[in-house]
């Protein structure tokens, strides 16, 4: 923590690779003393005033050696990204220029900068908070505009300031019993149980709300997992292919082909999918299609929704009844595909039971644009295209807030039931756990499985 807050740190904040300009930040209480000794300004402005642009080079102290023309944009502290004083030298984008304008800030006082540091820095100083955090790194992997805009979405702060004023509410109920336990001499207004278990309840419910919205957001931000589930040869394979827009899956007349789960990333409109073609759903003939099949239950217990392809040109069997049960048993929304339209037609409606089909024939493409609409409207009317509702958490914050809403379900069921000693226990416990969502109670070691995930100069 000391070192963060002493040391000037310095790293390149563009990806490798030839391009118009490279950007190296440098971040810290020195960091204009370490510019002053390397930057020569061509003007006559003082160097340095807050949010200016000076033009000059970049000169080797040692050596006299002019590395680069550049451009230097100043942010006086506390009004930067990191909260400190910090530079962002803009060079020419040649690896090697960019490279040699590092070396020479290093030499010069500045430490190299580790994974993360500057947001890490931001963090500390009090710029953003550990929800803000999150949708920083979000929105840097982000592959599609649904992604992004659930990042910016959460950098407004609203997410954090819900989960503080939650954490609020609740600090003020423990206050309140913890002076009632420890002071009962005191003129201390008794506490109404009804009361605190009416509130807790209504608490409860809104936290709910938000941890469904977080668990929506992370199937947004990791890709919506989408199974296709069938029997052998029913088409599976040449749907993917179809939706993918490229052979990416073995299509042959043999049935199985498909022997273990096949994973391929796609956008419908602005939203990002994962599209899993399984092993054909049949009673198992092998070890390995035993294995397969395993495979293929386990991505339908991962998937967001699920396409079960059935060949129209056939009879159902067992294995097609199989997939049918699967559908049901799963819970999840599914889509109904009749493939194989180009054919002679032999499968009966009455086998989907008054479900919806699609038809499609995955070899002439036909009907598939009605199955990327359908996508769409599941998705859209599952909640998860309003990006201004969903919640970006990483694996730390998700398990502290599963254990705060566990922590209040306890309080909750326990209000003018237990002893009050033991639900200012559960409270306290709900009261820090949400600390670690927002950052107000993060140790140093939850810091660093946060930010070691971030690119070096962010």
């Amino acid at each position: 923590m000391s070192k963060a807050r002493t040391d000037t740190i310095a790293a390149v904040a563009t990806p490798p690779g030839r391009s118009a300009i490279g950007l190296i930040r440098v971040s810290g209480p020195a960091a204009f003393e370490i510019l002053k000794r390397i930057f020569k300004t061509g003007g006559k402005k003082t160097f340095p005033l807050p949010h200016c642009a000076y033009y000059g080079s970049i000169i080797d102290p040692e050596s006299g050696f002019i590395a680069d023309k550049v451009l230097v944009t100043t942010f006086v502290a506390p009004h930067s990204y990191t909260g400190e004083n910090l530079a962002e030298i803009s060079t020419h984008g040649n690896m090697v220029v960019v490279s040699k304008v590092l070396q020479i800030a290093l030499r010069n006082g500045a430490r190299s900068a580790d994974a993360g540091e500057f947001t890490r820095r931001a963090f500390l100083n009090g710029k953003m908070d550990l929800l803000e955090v999150e949708a920083v790194s979000q929105l840097l992997s982000a592959g599609s505009m649904s992604q992004a805009r659930l990042a910016l979405n959460q950098l407004d702060g609203l997410p954090s300031q819900f989960v503080s004023r939650i954490r609020s509410r609740l600090l003020d109920h423990l206050v309140q019993l913890e002076a009632s336990l420890n002071f009962p001499e005191d003129a201390i207004e008794a506490i109404d149980e009804h009361i605190l278990a009416r509130d807790l309840k209504k608490i409860l419910a809104e936290l709910q709300i938000f941890a469904e919205n977080a668990r929506n957001g992370s199937m947004v931000a990791a890709g919506l997992k989408v199974a296709l589930l069938g029997r052998p040869n029913s088409g599976k394979s040449s749907v993917m292919n179809y939706m993918l827009g490229r052979d990416r899956a073995i299509v042959t007349e043999i049935a199985g082909t498909t022997r273990d789960t096949l994973e391929e990333s796609l956008t419908i409109g602005n939203y990002a999918i994962r599209l899993i073609d399984t092993a054909g759903l049949r009673q198992p003939g092998d070890r390995i299609e035993a294995i397969g099949i395993e495979r293929t239950r386990s991505a339908v217990a991962e998937a967001f929704a699920l396409i079960a392809v059935f060949d129209g040109s056939d009879l159902p069997d067992a294995d097609d009844r199989l997939v049918m049960a699967e559908l049901e048993r799963s819970g999840k929304p599914y889509l109904v595909l009749r493939n194989k339209a180009d054919l002679a037609q032999k499968l009966p409606d009455a086998f989907f039971d008054g479900k919806e089909q699609i038809v499609v024939s995955a070899l002439k493409g036909s009907g598939l644009d009605r199955l990327v609409e359908e996508l769409r409207r599941i998705i859209e009317d599952r909640g998860l295209g309003e990006y201004e509702e969903l919640v970006l958490l990483g694996a730390q914050q998700a398990a502290a807030l599963d254990k705060a809403l566990t922590a209040l379900e306890r309080a909750c069921a326990g209000a003018g039931r237990m002893y009050q000693d033991m639900l200012a226990i559960d409270l306290e416990e709900a009261v820090r756990e949400l600390g670690r969502v927002n950052g107000e109670t993060v140790d140093v070691n939850t810091l660093d499985l946060v930010f070691e995930r971030f690119c070096i100069g962010k």
